[in-house]
């Protein structure tokens, strides 16, 4: 994004006007000092250039963090808080927070990943360090002193043997960029040493209380509800024959209903109205030319085509025939759903020459682009405001509502507001996280050494198969499949079912070869920092004393999500054996994940995270053929319940990468799902070999 120096100060001039300013840019090209930021620039930054943030220390002594970040329940609100708060010793109040509005915020790209913290919050604390330096440097100046007679406090510089001389960090600084450049891939020890105050959520009270403001709280003078008709087909396989809509157009409160470039758009004054004018519309659609019958795992068989080879070494044929053992397993996952509580969600303002989207979104400046893209504007004419996000989990990463509603807005000529239904949610855009089928061959000496792996991941990403067992013959061959429903970004992405068989068949390897599940990843990891996790985790579950019963019992599984996060999770389980339900009694992880900005924060990104990993393992699941899904809310889509959630302890250990944070959201989910299967094969001595373990297919497995 090119920011002028107008629009910096525009950003800034709330606080009447900007002193010390620093664009932050994460890159890995430019020389980094062992703080982490190079010298203020000379001559002064170039303002057009790209930065990925802005931190400015305004004349009345509040200091503002712009990031095009969002807040959609991981708590990045909280940290930048925290970090730029006890960075400058000042309460929230003299802190200002900017995210996701693509008027005032740079582009710092999707929240995603986990990474907004460990980049973005971290990023902040280096160059508060670096601004809390120039400040000092400056102050010594103006108080005509050295740097070591000062105190500081409150945003106030004092003279140590004369507090009568003091200035304030809004008096100093010059208005001038200065400019940090941070490498995220190897973030530097900080200036400043954080401590974690434990300080509660940022707006907590507002979300239990429900006086929360989210896009469908928003109210825009003269502003209608707009949708269109969902098909009853898979939305990229059909289009309308014809409609009739004279019923619909006779409904209280409709305000317009039109077919418009193959689709049926209608306006009301209430959601009621437009989802009852929808309703009415009599209308045939085109079939989708694939059969209606969708036979999953032949499809995915015989459809398949090598997309790429995406980890190979040694000679795995050759070692597989050396080896004292050979397995070889298959596993199969679900298509399964984001379902957050908010529904995607978008109100849009569109002039002849300007928009301005307010949207529920992980993306603004991708929704920026889109916009400006369909209704031909340009960029600079589009304003995208990323409103609180009500849980994402990937599904308002480039999702279209934003551009949907804004195309609503400019037909109809008025602010429009654009809601998902939750059976739009599921079925709009037919998109979820893969149904995947992994086959795997593993050999093994007779010490229970790895020696070969070859594993064929089909219709995924093959995320978290690599950098976790140390095996000198390796082959993993990633193929792609054409179904009716699409890949989607959903938390834990491919990870989830990757580590679902990778860790179901490590654990089934060690207790055939009778190994212990435990000492048989630790001798076989790749991380040494595996084995202190795995020490702690088992020595909270009290893994060495366990008894297991004949429905009772215990599993571990490990990941290592992108060299950053490492986490060991172990899962109690019961099953009854009459009706094949599983029950997960006690949950206990540990996590290496580096610095721990708020502990609060963490712990609840991942127990939600643990919790969907209860989900995924035993519940959820979109049954869909080739024309359709099976799924319009959540009486056809089982979540995790309250009754559902068992204790949860986690630990924290800092062995892999100490020094700055690493980002908690996504991974804990991983593990989590294939603890719990490798525990329902100690409780009932049968391994499950396909997701989700539900009743009928313990039973079925109990029975055969």
């Amino acid at each position: 994004m090119k920011i002028s120096r107008r629009q910096l100060l525009v950003g800034a001039g709330a606080l009447g006007g900007a002193g010390l300013i620093y664009g932050l840019r994460f890159s890995g090209d430019a020389p980094v000092s062992a703080a982490g930021v190079t010298a203020p620039a000379a001559p002064p930054v170039d303002l057009a250039r790209d930065y990925t943030d802005w931190l400015i220390v305004g004349r009345d002594g509040t200091v503002t963090a712009c990031t095009g970040r969002v807040e959609m329940g991981q708590g990045l609100e909280t940290v930048l808080y925290n970090l730029v708060s006890q960075a400058f010793d000042l309460p929230n109040e003299r802190v200002r927070i900017v995210l996701g509005d693509t008027d005032t915020c740079p582009d710092d790209g999707t929240t995603i990943g986990s990474c907004a913290t460990s980049e973005v919050g971290w990023g902040y604390w280096l160059t508060c360090g670096r601004a809390r330096a120039e400040l000092a440097r400056l102050a010594a100046l103006a108080l005509e002193c050295g740097e070591e007679e000062l105190i500081y406090s409150g945003g106030l510089y004092r003279v140590a043997n004369d507090e009568s001389r003091a200035i304030g960090i809004g008096a100093l600084g010059d208005g001038v960029p200065r400019e940090a450049v941070i490498d995220p891939a190897a973030m530097p020890a900080a200036e400043l040493e954080y401590v974690d105050r434990g300080t509660l959520r940022i707006g907590g009270e507002e979300i239990v209380t429900g006086r929360r403001i989210y896009a469908g709280d928003l109210e825009v003078e003269g502003c209608v509800y707009g949708g269109m008709l969902l098909p009853p087909y898979h939305d990229h396989s059909t289009k309308i024959l014809d409609a009739d809509l004279a019923a619909a157009s006779e409904i209280p409160g409709v305000v317009s209903i039109e077919k418009h470039r193959g689709e049926v758009r209608a306006y009301a004054e209430s959601y009621p109205a437009l989802d009852k004018a929808l309703a009415a519309v009599e209308v045939s659609w085109r079939k989708p030319a694939r059969p209606e019958q969708l036979d999953l795992v032949n499809e995915i068989r015989d459809g398949r085509k090598l997309k790429e080879v995406i980890e190979e070494r040694g000679d795995l044929e050759r070692e597989l025939g050396r080896c004292d053992r050979v397995f070889t397993e298959t596993y199969q996952t679900q298509f399964a759903s984001t379902t957050p509580m908010e529904t995607e969600t978008a109100v849009a303002d569109v002039t002849s020459d300007r928009a301005t989207v307010w949207v529920s979104t992980q993306s603004p400046f991708l929704d920026r682009e889109k916009i400006a893209r369909r209704l031909k504007l340009e960029e600079s004419a589009v304003r995208v405001i990323s409103t609180k996000v009500g849980g994402a989990f990937g599904a308002k990463a480039g999702h279209r509502v934003a551009d949907e509603a804004a195309a609503l807005s400019k037909r109809i000529g008025r602010p429009v507001k654009l809601v998902y239904s939750r059976r739009d949610q599921f079925q709009r855009f037919s998109r979820y996280k893969e149904a995947v089928i992994i086959d795997l061959r593993s050999g093994v000496d007779r010490d229970g050494r790895l020696r070969a792996l070859g594993i064929d991941v089909m219709q995924d990403h093959g995320d978290g198969l690599v950098e976790v067992y140390a095996v000198p013959h390796v082959r993993t061959n990633l193929y792609e499949t054409d179904l009716p429903a699409w890949h989607a970004t959903m938390r834990g992405t491919s990870f989830s079912p990757d580590c679902f068989a990778l860790e179901s068949h490590i654990d089934s390897v060690a207790r055939q070869m009778d190994f212990d599940p435990v000492e048989f990843r630790k001798q076989n990891v790749t991380l040494a920092s595996f084995r202190p996790l795995l020490d702690a985790c088992a020595e909270m579950a009290g893994y060495a004393n366990y008894q297991r019963s004949d429905d009772r019992g215990l599993g571990f599984a490990i990941c290592n999500h992108g060299g950053r996060q490492l986490g060991v999770v172990c899962a109690e389980v019961s099953v009854d054996r009459t009706t094949g339900e599983v029950k997960v009694e006690h949950l206990w992880a540990a996590y290496d994940i580096g610095t721990i900005i708020n502990r609060n924060t963490a712990l609840a990104n991942i127990r939600g995270a643990m919790i969907w990993g209860i989900g995924y393992a035993l519940f959820e699941e979109v049954a869909i053929d080739g024309h359709r899904a099976h799924a319009s809310g959540f009486e056809h889509y089982r979540l995790p319940r309250f009754s559902d959630v068992p204790p949860i302890e986690v630990a924290f250990l800092d062995n892999q990468a100490p020094g700055s944070p690493r980002g908690c959201g996504e991974m804990p989910l991983v593990p989590t799902t294939g603890a719990i299967c490798n525990a329902v094969c100690n409780a009932i001595g049968v391994r499950i070999h396909q997701l989700p373990f539900t009743p009928e297919r313990v039973k079925s497995a109990l029975e055969a």
